[in-house]
């Protein structure tokens, strides 16, 4: 019995005399690290509803494998997910337009993608028979000049303008585009991309502008003609700059992106997410085919 107690002793001698790691930190587990037992993440992005389609499927996808990270997404607005991001209530903001020259010094600008833009209306017998429209005529109608759809070869219904609230990208990128300007006449408006589509179908007559993500059967979905040819907002024509209703969608932060803010927009900027996932979102181009650029709205 002695000998075996004197082996037993040997044998914790040796075990204590080989543990040579330090203790661990006070409230930490033995054994474990920083990373496995860090509490749950959170990204915050606000702005543009035209990029929160894409947006709200890279969350998806990303939370499924992060589990700790949560991505906040909420709309409002591309001016105001660059007011968001530069004072730093959200971490990232999404907007269809380029920073103001006042915000540039601050925010980096991450272009995750491009989309294009449309005249999208109420579908009816009015306008079966109107495929498309010129860039004058839409001129006149979003400035309150033509007010009846028979004025452009459809049948008498008149024009119910739907403008987008002034804080919205889309509406920026659509009035640079066809007016030179926030020139629209006044009108009722509607902040919401997917709330201005119900509006849409359930006003008779009504016309507005959108991105073509929000594109629907329901809706009448208008091309452009430009020298007697009708230019349709294809992926073809908007990566070539034919169709001239498109913007860079940005994804801005304040400063370079640290964090699960940095790894979150790796992801969306990397490989897999754009040739992947984005292309499967409608509406959505990589910025990677577009052959035509710009560098202002």
């Amino acid at each position: 019995m002695r000998t075996l107690q004197v082996t037993v002793l040997s044998c914790l001698v040796v075990f204590a005399g080989c543990d040579r790691s330090k203790p661990a930190p006070e409230g930490e587990a033995v054994g474990t690290t920083a990373s496995t037992v860090g509490e749950s993440r959170a990204v915050r992005a606000s702005g543009s509803s035209a990029l929160q389609p894409l947006v709200n499927a890279a969350k998806e996808k990303y939370e499924a494998s992060h589990p700790k990270t949560s991505i906040e997404v909420s709309a409002g607005g591309s001016k105001k997910g660059l007011s968001d991001v530069a004072s730093g209530a959200v971490d990232v903001g999404n907007s269809d337009i380029f920073a103001a020259a006042d915000q540039k010094a601050t925010l980096v600008d991450h272009k995750v993608a491009v989309v294009g833009f449309a005249v999208m209306a109420n579908k009816g017998a009015f306008n079966e028979k109107v495929p498309a429209l010129t860039k004058e005529q839409i001129g006149q109608i979003f400035t309150g000049a033509i007010k009846n759809w028979k004025e452009v070869g459809g049948a008498s219904q008149a024009i119910a303008v739907i403008n987008r609230a002034p804080g919205s990208g889309t509406r920026t990128v659509f009035g640079n585009a066809i007016l030179g300007g926030d020139r629209f006449v006044e009108s009722q408006t509607e902040d919401n991309s997917g709330q201005l589509v119900t509006k849409l179908k359930s006003t008779p007559g009504a016309i507005s502008y959108l991105a073509l993500s929000f594109a629907q059967d329901g809706l009448w979905v208008g091309g452009i003609v430009k020298d007697g040819k009708t230019i349709e907002p294809t992926e073809a024509n908007i990566t070539s700059g034919a169709y001239p209703i498109w913007s860079y969608e940005h994804m801005y932060t304040k400063g370079e992106a640290k964090g699960a803010t940095k790894e979150f927009l790796d992801y969306v900027l990397g490989t897999e997410f754009q040739s992947s996932v984005l292309p499967g979102v409608k509406g959505f181009i990589p910025v990677a085919k577009m052959t035509a650029s710009k560098d202002i709205d």
